[in-house]
């Protein structure tokens, strides 16, 4: 028994104490570059070449694999899954055994032995069906880790997309009121040189102050949105905000949404509602209340321990067996089955109303897409003309049939129709997205062909 517990003493694991560096944690968070040379390793391994950006260009699959990368939620959530992995190995294992030892001196024994000293152990029978269930149940808390990783994995594909499509729009929307402050600045100057000469009324000067006003407020607010799209966008990644200057984001396929492919969305809403990662995480959780009843009715019947031991009584030497039961004989385990087979039926539940959530999510996110397709190619038609009124404006002033006011009006009203042809492409694009949701798919953009694995060991 020594020699046992000497073995077992050496193989016990060491502690290695490593308390929390909060000032470490923020030395090393803003050291992050989006140059890491680690990101951009990965970059080529999970980007194919024809896919491979110009240096410093980041769209949705680059940001979404330096989020896979940085960002500490989806560090925790892979550790996670270590730590599922983890109760497996203690689910599996055979529970140890207990020692016991008693010493008994007699004060009244002079001619035998006054001593009596004995060592006793307890084996928890451990049956292959106990310890089969526990092992399941375990392993569908792996599973239900790792889909927990992949839904934070896509939720930070989510936010990533809103972010940088915000920042997109805002500079375009900074670029296109820059130059209509250009021309309302312009007009102002022509209106105040009239009004000078007593060939407009000073109301046409308040009138065209007030529009040039409105047009910086406008600008102003763009440039607002920018910062905070950047903003969200750097928390998103995992990055300070600083790691984010001198690169070019960029939006692929901006301009041209994804057209609704009815029989993909068909394919990829069957599959949605069979296997999305919250439906497949509440089918885990309703096997596991099912393992957790098998559990607790296997619990109704009585548990074995065997305990052999020995014994030196005074001199003589004996070897003792003790068998003990754990005999649930009051209420044969009743309440923690109905609890158990509550839970269950909760589950079940639970399931159904996740289920019927998605096939709400898409059909919503569907239609939404359509319409916001129909409003875009309004806007988009309605911005043509507007553009090939200022140029056609601008061919007659180059053969003196209009003025210099008339050109610049018939441009600032193109640049208001350019934005809101922008803003209707910015809720175009945002509606795909919410269908992305929906469906748990991306359906545009490089990051339909990434492959970001679940493993603890991948990144």
């Amino acid at each position: 028994m020594l020699c046992a517990a000497v073995l077992a003493l050496v193989g016990c694991a060491s502690y290695s104490p490593r308390p929390p560096d909060p000032e470490q944690n923020r030395t090393v968070f803003e050291a992050r570059r989006l140059s890491d040379p680690v990101l951009a390793q990965r970059l080529v391994q999970l980007l194919p070449p024809p896919a491979q950006p110009p240096a410093g260009s980041w769209g949705t699959a680059e940001l979404l694999i330096a989020a896979a990368h940085f960002n500490p939620a989806l560090a925790e959530a892979r550790v996670h899954v270590t730590e599922a992995l983890a109760a497996v190995t203690t689910a599996s294992t055979i529970p140890n055994p207990t020692l016991a030892l008693s010493f008994e001196y007699d004060l009244q024994r002079y001619a035998e032995s006054p001593w009596l000293w004995g060592a006793s152990t307890a084996f928890l029978w451990d049956s292959a069906l106990r310890r089969r269930l526990r092992t399941e149940l375990a392993q569908t808390g792996v599973r239900a880790a790792r889909l927990d990783y992949a839904e934070a994995l896509w939720g930070v594909r989510r936010d990533l997309r809103a972010a940088l499509l915000t920042a997109v729009i805002a500079e375009r929307r900074l670029a296109l009121l820059a130059g209509a402050e250009r021309d309302r600045a312009e007009l102002a100057g022509l209106v105040e040189r009239r009004v000078t000469a007593g060939e407009s009324a000073a109301s046409e000067r308040l009138q065209g102050e007030l529009e040039l006003a409105r047009t910086r407020e406008a600008a102003a607010e763009a440039a607002r949105a920018l910062d905070e799209a950047r903003a969200r966008l750097a928390v998103v990644v995992g990055v300070p905000v600083r790691a984010l200057e001198g690169q070019t984001l960029r939006f692929d396929s901006l301009e041209t949404p994804e057209p609704a492919n009815e029989p993909q969305l068909a394919e990829l809403r069957e599959r949605a509602l069979l296997s999305r990662a919250d439906l497949e995480r509440a089918i885990g959780d309703y096997q596991a209340r099912e393992i957790e009843l098998r559990q607790q009715v296997r619990a109704q019947y009585p548990q074995l321990t065997i305990g052999p031991g020995y014994l030196y009584d005074h001199g003589i030497r004996k070897a003792t067996l003790g068998v003990s039961f754990a005999l649930p004989v009051f209420d044969h385990n009743r309440g923690p089955i109905a609890e158990a087979s509550a839970r269950r039926d909760a589950a079940g539940l639970h399931l159904l109303t996740v289920q019927a959530q998605i096939l709400g999510d898409i059909d919503a996110a569907r239609s939404a897409y359509h319409l916001a397709l129909e409003a875009l190619a309004a806007a988009h038609a309605q911005s043509e003309r507007a553009r090939a009124l200022a140029e056609s404006v601008a061919r007659g002033l180059a053969v003196g049939a209009d003025d210099r006011p008339t050109l610049l009006a018939a441009r600032l009203a193109a640049g208001a129709d350019a934005l809101v042809e922008l803003d209707a492409l910015e809720r175009a694009q945002q509606a795909l997205g919410q269908l992305e949701d929906a469906l748990r798919a991306p359906l545009a953009g490089a990051e339909t062909a990434l492959r970001l694995g679940t493993e603890p060991e991948e990144h």
